[in-house]
Protein backbone atom coordinates (compact mmCIF):
# COMPACT_ATOMS: atom_id res chain seq x y z
CA UNK A 1 0.00 0.00 0.00
CA UNK A 2 2.42 2.30 1.04
CA UNK A 3 4.66 1.72 -2.55
CA UNK A 4 1.27 2.73 -4.37
CA UNK A 5 1.46 5.93 -2.28
CA UNK A 6 4.52 6.88 -3.38
CA UNK A 7 3.50 8.58 -6.75
CA UNK A 8 0.78 10.58 -5.12
CA UNK A 9 3.43 12.05 -2.62
CA UNK A 10 5.86 12.71 -5.43
CA UNK A 11 2.95 14.99 -7.25
CA UNK A 12 2.11 17.21 -4.07
CA UNK A 13 5.97 17.65 -3.63
CA UNK A 14 6.33 18.84 -6.64
CA UNK A 15 3.40 21.03 -6.52
CA UNK A 16 4.80 22.43 -2.98
CA UNK A 17 7.62 23.90 -4.99
CA UNK A 18 6.51 26.96 -7.29
CA UNK A 19 10.22 29.11 -8.20
CA UNK A 20 9.22 28.94 -11.86
CA UNK A 21 8.01 25.55 -12.28
CA UNK A 22 6.42 23.69 -14.73
CA UNK A 23 4.36 20.52 -14.23
CA UNK A 24 1.49 18.92 -15.76
CA UNK A 25 0.14 18.19 -12.45
CA UNK A 26 -3.23 20.56 -11.40
CA UNK A 27 -3.90 21.25 -7.57
CA UNK A 28 -6.72 18.83 -6.09
CA UNK A 29 -9.98 20.88 -5.57
CA UNK A 30 -10.03 23.18 -2.94
CA UNK A 31 -6.60 22.92 -2.40
CA UNK A 32 -4.15 25.62 -1.76
CA UNK A 33 -0.77 26.96 -2.35
CA UNK A 34 0.87 29.91 -1.31
CA UNK A 35 4.91 31.29 -1.36
CA UNK A 36 6.58 34.43 -0.59
CA UNK A 37 10.08 34.73 -2.34
CA UNK A 38 12.84 37.39 -2.11
CA UNK A 39 15.32 37.18 -5.25
CA UNK A 40 18.40 39.34 -6.20
CA UNK A 41 20.29 39.66 -9.12
CA UNK A 42 23.51 41.97 -10.16
CA UNK A 43 25.72 42.42 -12.96
CA UNK A 44 27.91 44.44 -15.31
CA UNK A 45 28.11 42.18 -18.20
CA UNK A 46 25.71 43.35 -21.35
CA UNK A 47 25.09 41.49 -24.22
CA UNK A 48 23.73 43.44 -26.90
CA UNK A 49 20.45 43.04 -29.37
CA UNK A 50 23.89 41.69 -31.70
CA UNK A 51 24.68 38.88 -29.20
CA UNK A 52 27.88 40.64 -28.09
CA UNK A 53 29.34 40.82 -24.69
CA UNK A 54 29.65 44.81 -23.55
CA UNK A 55 30.83 45.99 -20.13
CA UNK A 56 28.77 49.03 -19.59
CA UNK A 57 30.56 50.30 -17.13
CA UNK A 58 28.01 50.47 -14.33
CA UNK A 59 26.33 47.21 -12.51
CA UNK A 60 22.97 46.72 -12.76
CA UNK A 61 20.94 45.57 -9.85
CA UNK A 62 17.78 44.34 -9.13
CA UNK A 63 15.74 43.08 -6.08
CA UNK A 64 12.48 42.00 -5.87
CA UNK A 65 9.76 40.38 -3.17
CA UNK A 66 7.49 38.05 -4.72
CA UNK A 67 3.50 36.26 -4.19
CA UNK A 68 2.42 33.11 -5.98
CA UNK A 69 -0.88 31.21 -5.48
CA UNK A 70 -2.44 28.25 -6.35
CA UNK A 71 -5.98 27.37 -5.76
CA UNK A 72 -7.70 24.41 -6.98
CA UNK A 73 -11.69 24.99 -8.44
CA UNK A 74 -11.92 21.28 -9.59
CA UNK A 75 -9.33 18.59 -9.82
CA UNK A 76 -7.78 19.27 -13.13
CA UNK A 77 -8.82 23.22 -13.11
CA UNK A 78 -6.44 25.71 -11.16
CA UNK A 79 -5.83 29.10 -10.91
CA UNK A 80 -3.14 30.92 -10.77
CA UNK A 81 -1.53 34.54 -9.62
CA UNK A 82 1.90 35.81 -9.15
CA UNK A 83 2.67 39.12 -8.06
CA UNK A 84 5.68 40.91 -7.58
CA UNK A 85 4.68 43.29 -4.73
CA UNK A 86 8.02 44.90 -4.67
CA UNK A 87 10.88 45.47 -7.20
CA UNK A 88 14.01 47.58 -7.23
CA UNK A 89 15.96 48.39 -9.97
CA UNK A 90 18.91 50.33 -10.10
CA UNK A 91 22.21 50.89 -11.79
CA UNK A 92 25.68 51.38 -9.87
CA UNK A 93 25.31 55.26 -10.87
CA UNK A 94 21.99 55.58 -10.52
CA UNK A 95 19.86 55.91 -7.23
CA UNK A 96 17.02 53.34 -6.87
CA UNK A 97 13.43 53.09 -8.26
CA UNK A 98 10.78 51.32 -6.96
CA UNK A 99 7.30 49.61 -8.10
CA UNK A 100 5.47 46.74 -8.83
CA UNK A 101 6.33 44.28 -11.41
CA UNK A 102 3.68 42.96 -13.95
CA UNK A 103 1.17 41.13 -12.72
CA UNK A 104 0.35 36.95 -13.47
CA UNK A 105 -3.19 35.58 -13.71
CA UNK A 106 -3.32 31.93 -14.96
CA UNK A 107 -5.14 29.31 -15.37
CA UNK A 108 -4.43 25.69 -16.16
CA UNK A 109 -6.44 22.66 -17.00
CA UNK A 110 -5.27 18.56 -17.11
CA UNK A 111 -6.41 17.67 -20.67
CA UNK A 112 -5.84 14.12 -20.17
CA UNK A 113 -8.04 12.80 -16.81
CA UNK A 114 -5.10 9.81 -15.92
CA UNK A 115 -2.22 11.65 -17.37
CA UNK A 116 -0.26 14.56 -16.36
CA UNK A 117 -0.96 16.84 -19.62
CA UNK A 118 -1.87 19.97 -19.38
CA UNK A 119 -2.47 23.45 -20.87
CA UNK A 120 -1.64 26.89 -18.92
CA UNK A 121 -3.15 30.12 -20.18
CA UNK A 122 -1.41 33.21 -17.94
CA UNK A 123 -2.63 36.58 -18.00
CA UNK A 124 0.42 39.00 -18.19
CA UNK A 125 -1.14 42.85 -16.56
CA UNK A 126 1.19 45.67 -16.64
CA UNK A 127 1.04 47.91 -13.33
CA UNK A 128 2.36 51.01 -14.86
CA UNK A 129 3.40 52.36 -18.22
CA UNK A 130 6.82 50.75 -18.61
CA UNK A 131 8.40 54.39 -17.84
CA UNK A 132 10.16 54.58 -14.44
CA UNK A 133 13.24 56.88 -14.35
CA UNK A 134 16.61 56.49 -12.11
CA UNK A 135 18.56 59.80 -11.26
CA UNK A 136 22.80 59.72 -11.58
CA UNK A 137 24.15 59.67 -8.33
CA UNK A 138 26.81 62.24 -10.13
CA UNK A 139 26.70 64.56 -13.23
CA UNK A 140 28.28 63.87 -16.44
CA UNK A 141 31.22 65.33 -17.82
CA UNK A 142 28.88 68.47 -18.98
CA UNK A 143 27.78 69.18 -15.61
CA UNK A 144 23.95 67.22 -16.44
CA UNK A 145 22.33 64.79 -14.16
CA UNK A 146 21.00 62.13 -16.09
CA UNK A 147 17.97 59.90 -15.48
CA UNK A 148 17.59 56.49 -17.62
CA UNK A 149 14.38 55.09 -17.29
CA UNK A 150 14.33 51.14 -14.72
CA UNK A 151 10.73 49.88 -15.74
CA UNK A 152 9.66 47.43 -13.26
CA UNK A 153 6.84 46.63 -15.73
CA UNK A 154 6.71 46.83 -18.93
CA UNK A 155 3.69 48.32 -19.57
CA UNK A 156 2.09 45.78 -21.86
CA UNK A 157 -0.01 43.27 -21.80
CA UNK A 158 1.13 39.76 -22.49
CA UNK A 159 -0.43 36.18 -23.37
CA UNK A 160 1.38 33.00 -22.05
CA UNK A 161 0.34 29.80 -23.62
CA UNK A 162 1.87 26.78 -22.72
CA UNK A 163 1.94 23.10 -23.19
CA UNK A 164 2.78 20.63 -19.88
CA UNK A 165 3.60 17.48 -19.83
CA UNK A 166 4.77 15.47 -17.09
CA UNK A 167 5.85 11.81 -15.87
CA UNK A 168 6.78 9.99 -12.77
CA UNK A 169 9.32 7.45 -12.76
CA UNK A 170 8.04 3.92 -10.83
CA UNK A 171 10.50 4.67 -8.06
CA UNK A 172 8.35 7.61 -6.58
CA UNK A 173 10.99 9.82 -6.35
CA UNK A 174 11.76 11.27 -9.54
CA UNK A 175 9.87 13.07 -12.37
CA UNK A 176 10.88 14.72 -15.54
CA UNK A 177 8.63 17.62 -17.29
CA UNK A 178 9.02 19.07 -20.89
CA UNK A 179 6.90 22.16 -22.15
CA UNK A 180 7.14 24.77 -24.92
CA UNK A 181 4.45 27.99 -25.32
CA UNK A 182 4.20 31.10 -27.58
CA UNK A 183 4.11 34.34 -25.53
CA UNK A 184 1.37 36.97 -27.46
CA UNK A 185 2.71 40.41 -26.95
CA UNK A 186 1.09 44.07 -27.59
CA UNK A 187 2.24 47.28 -28.08
CA UNK A 188 4.11 46.29 -31.08
CA UNK A 189 6.53 44.16 -29.48
CA UNK A 190 7.75 41.16 -30.58
CA UNK A 191 6.19 37.67 -29.76
CA UNK A 192 8.29 34.98 -27.82
CA UNK A 193 8.39 31.61 -27.95
CA UNK A 194 10.04 29.26 -25.48
CA UNK A 195 10.81 25.54 -24.19
CA UNK A 196 12.48 24.05 -21.74
CA UNK A 197 12.60 20.53 -19.97
CA UNK A 198 13.25 19.38 -15.98
CA UNK A 199 14.41 16.89 -13.39
CA UNK A 200 13.28 16.45 -9.86
CA UNK A 201 14.08 13.67 -7.30
CA UNK A 202 13.62 13.48 -3.75
CA UNK A 203 16.32 12.59 -0.98
CA UNK A 204 15.83 11.56 2.58
CA UNK A 205 12.01 12.01 2.24
CA UNK A 206 12.36 15.25 2.48
CA UNK A 207 14.49 17.07 0.72
CA UNK A 208 13.56 17.82 -3.42
CA UNK A 209 16.56 19.34 -5.96
CA UNK A 210 15.14 20.16 -9.36
CA UNK A 211 17.64 20.71 -12.21
CA UNK A 212 15.78 22.92 -15.28
CA UNK A 213 17.29 24.16 -19.02
CA UNK A 214 15.00 26.41 -20.38
CA UNK A 215 15.51 28.46 -24.09
CA UNK A 216 13.50 32.21 -25.10
CA UNK A 217 13.27 32.94 -28.78
CA UNK A 218 11.91 35.66 -30.71
CA UNK A 219 9.18 34.61 -33.21
CA UNK A 220 8.61 38.12 -35.06
CA UNK A 221 9.83 41.51 -35.09
CA UNK A 222 6.79 44.03 -34.76
CA UNK A 223 8.71 46.82 -34.19
CA UNK A 224 12.37 47.64 -35.23
CA UNK A 225 12.20 50.56 -33.15
CA UNK A 226 12.02 48.43 -29.80
CA UNK A 227 15.55 47.02 -30.27
CA UNK A 228 16.91 49.94 -29.11
CA UNK A 229 14.43 50.09 -26.15
CA UNK A 230 15.53 49.08 -22.64
CA UNK A 231 16.51 45.57 -21.73
CA UNK A 232 13.88 45.25 -19.31
CA UNK A 233 11.01 45.31 -21.97
CA UNK A 234 12.89 42.23 -23.21
CA UNK A 235 12.38 43.26 -27.01
CA UNK A 236 14.72 40.95 -29.12
CA UNK A 237 15.93 39.48 -25.82
CA UNK A 238 17.11 35.56 -26.31
CA UNK A 239 18.80 33.19 -24.10
CA UNK A 240 19.33 29.74 -22.82
CA UNK A 241 19.02 29.57 -19.10
CA UNK A 242 19.86 26.96 -16.30
CA UNK A 243 18.49 26.45 -12.61
CA UNK A 244 18.97 24.32 -9.68
CA UNK A 245 16.28 24.46 -7.38
CA UNK A 246 15.35 22.90 -4.02
CA UNK A 247 12.41 22.23 -1.28
CA UNK A 248 13.16 21.17 2.23
CA UNK A 249 9.57 19.91 4.00
CA UNK A 250 9.89 21.55 7.56
CA UNK A 251 6.54 19.68 8.09
CA UNK A 252 2.80 18.99 6.00
CA UNK A 253 2.31 22.88 5.69
CA UNK A 254 5.38 24.48 5.29
CA UNK A 255 8.55 23.86 3.09
CA UNK A 256 11.78 26.29 2.54
CA UNK A 257 12.66 27.01 -1.25
CA UNK A 258 15.51 28.30 -2.80
CA UNK A 259 16.97 28.74 -6.18
CA UNK A 260 19.55 29.48 -8.00
CA UNK A 261 19.98 30.49 -12.39
CA UNK A 262 22.11 31.54 -14.72
CA UNK A 263 22.33 32.13 -18.68
CA UNK A 264 24.67 30.32 -21.27
CA UNK A 265 24.87 29.76 -24.86
CA UNK A 266 24.14 26.68 -24.91
CA UNK A 267 21.20 26.15 -27.25
CA UNK A 268 20.19 29.94 -27.90
CA UNK A 269 22.44 32.90 -27.98
CA UNK A 270 22.33 35.66 -25.05
CA UNK A 271 20.99 38.91 -26.78
CA UNK A 272 19.42 42.11 -24.70
CA UNK A 273 20.26 40.76 -21.63
CA UNK A 274 22.39 40.98 -18.32
CA UNK A 275 24.28 37.91 -18.00
CA UNK A 276 24.80 36.92 -14.44
CA UNK A 277 23.56 34.85 -11.35
CA UNK A 278 19.81 34.88 -9.64
CA UNK A 279 19.32 33.62 -6.23
CA UNK A 280 15.95 33.12 -4.46
CA UNK A 281 15.23 32.21 -1.03
CA UNK A 282 11.40 31.71 0.12
CA UNK A 283 8.72 30.11 2.39
CA UNK A 284 5.61 28.24 1.33
CA UNK A 285 2.11 27.05 2.78
CA UNK A 286 -0.31 24.46 1.33
CA UNK A 287 -3.23 22.91 2.55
Amino acid sequence: MKKNLLPIALMLFILTFKINAQSGWTREAKGFYGQVTASTFSSHDYYTTEGNLSDEGSTFNSHSIALYGEYGITDRFTSILSVPALVLNNFSTTETVTGIGSIKLGFKYKILKESPFAIQVDFDIPTNDGVNFATAKEPDDFGQINTINLPTSDGEFNVWTNLIASHSFPNGKTYGSIYSGVNFRTESFSNQFQAGAELGHLFIDKFYLIGKLKILEKLSSNNINNQSGSFLYGEGTTYTSFAFNGVYKLNNTYSLVAEYSDYTDLLVNRKNIYDGATFALGISVEF
